[in-house]
């Protein structure tokens, strides 16, 4: 699960000015100019804790000898391409529209997480270690051209919420097409649970409630909503209810 936000406070600002202002002298930065070491590590953790939520189960279960390591190998990298990528390609379109988006981890989130399944054994798992957190423009500090920019913000913003959901529908057919050409065992099994959690993290955010990317998609264009939306809605419903 994954929220994003449209900071537009005056702390916000400043932050935004400040955390361009020491760029100003430096010429065009790439993309990675935008990460800094403690995002890195708030990036890392929220994996981490992530992927050991989903295979709680088989990870325990591997340390006594009646679980999959396979399982747990495969979804530490689902969620790397489910969730931090997801999360990745918000930070990369803000980014690239102009404003300043840093990955924060949600403490209580990890909290939540952590409990969840240890009290539940793996059986219930609650994921919202954090989120791309997005500030005003900066554009002009990080060597984009931003006069070129769109002046709407709903654009912006559909364009930045679709990025999420829009790499975890890539990635879904990836995972099913890979699963389909594979021989079952240990790369069917990664496709497999690449597949499921791709598709659930992206169905669930293509809901259109508030604070989801889907609400804020389908409130701009419906067609584009769509376009995203039921290809993970359908894979969903026949990989949960059907197959």
């Amino acid at each position: 699960m994954a929220w994003e936000e449209f900071r537009t406070s005056s702390h916000l600002a400043k932050q935004s000015e400040i955390s361009g202002s020491n760029l100003l002298n430096s010429g065009p930065q790439a993309v990675s100019s935008q990460f800094s070491s403690g995002e890195i590590l708030s990036i890392i953790v929220a994996w981490l804790v992530l992927s050991v939520a989903i295979t709680y189960q088989n990870l325990v279960g591997s340390l006594t000898g009646t679980g999959s390591f396979d399982v747990v190998i495969a979804g530490f990298v689902a969620t790397a391409t489910g969730f931090i990528l997801h999360e990745m390609g918000h930070k990369y379109f803000a980014i690239r529209r102009g404003y300043l988006a840093h990955f924060r981890l949600w403490i209580w989130g990890l909290v939540l997480t952590i409990s969840v399944v240890t009290l539940s054994g793996g059986g219930l798992v609650f994921g919202a270690p954090g989120a791309v957190y997005i500030a005003p423009a900066a554009a002009q500090f990080y060597g984009y051209d931003s006069g070129g920019r769109t002046v709407d913000p709903e654009e912006d913003n559909m364009i930045i919420s679709a990025a999420g959901p829009g790499i975890n529908l890539a990635f879904a057919i990836g995972f099913l097409v890979m699963l389909f050409l594979v021989q079952p065992g240990f790369l069917s099994t990664v496709a497999l649970y690449g597949l499921l959690l791709n598709v659930g993290l992206g169905s669930f955010n293509m809901l259109p409630v508030s604070l989801l990317d889907g609400a804020k998609i389908f409130r701009k264009s419906i067609p584009i909503g769509l376009g995203i939306a039921l290809p993970l809605w359908a894979m969903f419903m026949i990989f949960n209810f059907v197959i």
